[in-house]
């Protein structure tokens, strides 16, 4: 009797959990809306002057409090969360009301307004907390902490500050989460960037990826792998890249591969290397793009051509991997069981929800008009696409969409994870308020200088291997933005390309640590989908991304490749040549191109790309004709192998004679 009490009780709880999760997700789903609406209300409206703001922390803390307590919802973390909202509704609330007043007194803030900016500054942290870890936060943290106390004697002269008030330095590195440049991106188009990348997602436009995929790789060695690279990038473009999209492609791609007789460790790696790569695939680039476009004083169209180069390079590698890897292996070609079909019809209407609302955005930016407006007219459209769909599914000319049954949970994902953002984005404005009031970028710029010894390259090591350790526990945008300000100015100070400078930091950030080890956290989720070994996962990462750990210095001293001077004669030279030596690196890698190859024919091979760097650092032509003769040799030994036995026949019977 009292069992079946108990089995009651668990019973009834678990019923109430399920109530209370859903009634979050809808209270989720409507801050979301509503945080959307606010935004495309200050495109065509003029807020205060960090009401806007203001009013977008005031709805993502709700939202990331929501999340909170959705995922465990107990009443002591009810109660927790309510405390943690009520110190930042209040703080939020006194802000906006004495606004005028705080930023007349900025830097001389009294008692009051220090101890409301302060609250919402350690608010801000902990969201982060919840968020991202507690790495990020305690990073933040440290670096408040180096503006209190930066004047210590026990310090080294190399970070030691002019002395700070309390009240001045909290004034000045508060403000920051609620009017710092970076917050205001969240508020006028990251937030509605991230909704209409899961719009996107759930307007059907996937079914058609998978088409194309399939038409493009059913006839080329590797296909199962070339699906996952086309699909996942492809998606990636508007989820944001990394672990948020092999969640939605790697359960078609992942056990499509390994039917195709890749291991689990391989199939994982090439998810995990296709997912990260969408982070640097133009026209949707993640957030870091937009903070990067304004720290160079470009454009987001200008950062959308500029990094298309790097992602056609990026994946020329990891395709030339994957069809020698499957030559070699002998890898099922067939993927055309595999994939979803659609009719023709159904691949127009989905073609159409895909297709239309990009071209929207390209053709507003390509306007030059605002991002923020480009999004807000792109959502419109994905709106109108959906109700003249909907019409004609309702009169039996179309089928409903099934992708729309999970529109809910795209939304609430996307918003739980836009919140995200604009709490990293509060969090680095106080991180950037604190290298600014302490001066400690010029410090560490002058400092990598002297460590560099003033040599642009070992300078160049020491940066991006800084930003690979960052990566290690941080996520990619304050690693990008961290680097972008501590560490570019040093190469700058070497005469480097400012947007050079800024883009190989963007570029390892998003890129190194999430596939290579000891981190590796895209891969983290690849391999538990596949089932692999995540250290041995991770290194065949490693192995398909050769190509991309090449690219940071061959961008850097190759920035023709980033169009610095336009499509000229120039660029089409260097492009050439770095690719066929990626190409020619990747073979080698794999150990196959045409034939399986010899160990000195594979050393020559992986040379063509470091020959190709020296060329571009030096441009000196001797590299070249070196870099130009290693291709040549591999590509000889793969396309006419015959040649190469009959060149070694004689050799060995000139041995046998002599003995």
């Amino acid at each position: 009797m009292e069992d079946a009490i108990q089995q009651e009780s668990a019973i009834r709880r678990a019923g109430i959990e399920r109530r209370a999760v859903e009634n979050l997700t809808w209270a989720i789903l409507f801050l979301g809306v509503a945080t959307v609406l606010l935004s495309m209300w200050n495109v065509w409206s003029i807020f205060g002057l960090i009401t806007g703001p203001v009013m977008h922390l005031g709805l993502t803390t709700t939202i990331i409090s929501l999340a909170f307590l959705r995922r465990n919802p107990t009443r002591l973390r009810a109660s927790w969360i309510l405390l943690v909202q009520g110190l930042a509704y209040a703080s939020l609330i006194f802000i906006f009301v004495n606004q005028t007043e705080i930023l007349v007194k900025l830097g001389f803030a009294s008692d009051v307004q220090i101890f409301f900016l302060f609250t919402m500054m350690v608010v801000t942290f902990y969201y982060s907390w919840i968020m991202f870890g507690p790495v990020f936060a305690v990073t933040a943290g440290l670096f408040a902490l180096y503006t209190y106390g930066g004047n210590a004697s026990w310090l080294p002269d190399l970070l030691r500050t002019a002395d700070s008030t309390f009240s001045r330095a909290t004034s000045l590195l508060a403000f920051q989460a609620v009017g710092g440049s970076i917050i205001n991106f969240s508020f006028t188009f990251l937030f509605m960037l991230l909704v209409m990348g899961a719009l996107l997602q759930s307007s059907g436009g996937i079914g058609f990826i998978w088409s194309i995929s399939r038409g493009i790789t059913r006839r080329v060695a590797g296909g199962p792998g070339l699906v996952a690279v086309l699909s996942s990038s492809t998606v990636a473009t508007f989820t944001g890249g990394g672990a948020a999209n092999a969640g939605i492609t790697g359960v078609v791609t992942i056990p499509m591969m390994k039917r195709a007789g890749y291991t689990a460790e391989k199939a994982a790696g090439i998810e995990a290397v296709a997912s990260v790569a969408g982070g640097i695939t133009p026209p949707i680039l993640g957030a870091a793009a937009f903070i990067m476009a304004d720290f160079v004083g470009k454009t987001y169209l200008d950062i959308v051509v500029i990094t298309a180069v790097p992602a056609v390079l990026f994946y020329l590698g990891l395709a030339t991997y994957i069809i020698f890897a499957a030559q070699r292996d002998r890898i099922n070609m067939k993927v055309a069981d595999e994939l979803p079909t659609l009719n023709r019809r159904d691949l127009l209407v989905q073609m159409a929800q895909m297709m239309i609302p990009l071209g929207v955005l390209l053709g507003f930016l390509m306007n030059r008009l605002s991002i923020q407006l480009a999004i807000f007219w792109t959502i419109l459209t994905i709106l109108a696409l959906w109700g003249i769909i909907y019409l004609l599914a309702r009169a039996g000319v179309l089928p409903y969409q099934e992708e729309w049954k999970n529109t809910r949970l795209n939304l609430v994902r996307a918003s739980i994870l836009a919140a995200g953002i604009a709490m990293a984005a509060a969090t680095l404005d106080v991180m950037l308020s604190a290298i600014t009031q302490t001066g400690l970028g010029l410090r560490v710029a002058s400092q990598m200088a002297d460590w560099g010894q003033g040599s642009i390259i070992l300078t160049l090591i020491i940066a991006v291997v800084a930003s690979y350790f960052l990566g290690l526990g941080l996520p990619p945008l304050p690693v990008y933005v961290i680097t972008a300000v501590l560490l570019a100015p040093a190469l700058v100070r070497l005469d480097a390309d400012l947007m050079v400078a800024n883009y190989v930091m963007y570029y390892t950030a998003l890129v190194f640590p999430n596939i290579n080890p000891p981190v590796a956290s895209t891969v983290l989720v690849t391999a538990q989908m596949a089932g692999a070994n995540y250290l041995r996962a991770s290194i065949e990462a490693t192995k398909y991304a050769g190509g991309a750990m090449y690219l940071p210095f061959l961008l850097f001293f190759g920035p023709e490749l980033l169009l610095v001077d336009g499509f000229s004669a120039q660029f089409f030279h260097i492009f050439t040549l770095v690719a066929f030596a990626l190409v020619v690196g990747q073979a080698g890698l794999a150990g196959y191109f045409g034939v399986r190859q010899s160990l000195w024919i594979r050393a020559i091979a992986m040379t063509a790309p470091v020959l190709t760097f020296l060329y571009l650092w030096s441009r000196d032509p001797v590299w070249e004709i070196a870099t130009i003769a290693a291709i040549l040799a591999v590509f000889a030994y793969g396309l006419l192998p015959g040649l190469f036995r009959k060149l070694r026949r004689p050799a060995a019977s000139v041995g046998g004679g002599s003995s």
